[in-house]
């Protein structure tokens, strides 16, 4: 992909109204965030705790460390950011209090203004990718190398990890 050339981003989050109980009894979060980068194959979820504009800026700012961190290397200096809640879209549009108001909040959005340029829109539900079933796009689009290399050192190795109970944005 061109430099120039925006890359396609979708974020969601939601809050499950209802849990199974032995996750709930396990303390596990209700929320989740989502963020998908159809182009490079990437389809990301976490569960997370907090308000849905929270979770939204929560998938946003993941998903720009994301491609700052792992795809470093195709030097991508444009996105665009397909959101299906209105709230968050509105935000970053208006520079209303869930961004002005609130320091830590504002000071990443200015750091990561600076490394990319950012556009941000509404996308209808049914047409943002991280609402849609994995199977229903290829996990790396035919034709592209996938730009993520397997670390053979680190992957030689096992190791135990706990099942994480979710982050609180």
């Amino acid at each position: 992909m061109k430099k120039t050339t925006p890359v396609e981003c979708y974020i969601s989050s939601f809050v499950h109204p209802q849990m199974e109980p032995y996750l709930e009894a396990n303390g596990f979060a209700r929320g989740m965030i989502l963020f998908a980068i159809p182009g490079y194959g990437v389809l990301f979820k976490c569960r997370a705790q907090g308000k849905s504009v929270d979770l939204e800026f929560g998938a946003f700012f993941s998903l720009l460390r994301f491609i700052k961190k792992s795809l470093g290397k195709e030097k991508i200096k444009a996105v665009h950011i397909h959101s299906s809640n209105p709230q968050f879209v509105f935000a970053l549009a208006n520079s209303s209090p869930e961004v002005s108001k609130n320091t830590e909040r504002k000071k990443m959005l200015a750091q990561n203004m600076k490394d990319f340029q950012i556009t941000v829109s509404y996308t209808a539900p049914m047409n943002n990718k991280t609402l849609v079933p994995p199977t229903e796009y290829p996990s790396t689009p035919e034709g592209q190398a996938p730009p993520i290399k397997p670390d053979i050192k680190k992957e030689t190795g096992s190791e135990f990890r706990p099942i994480q109970k979710g982050i609180h944005l």
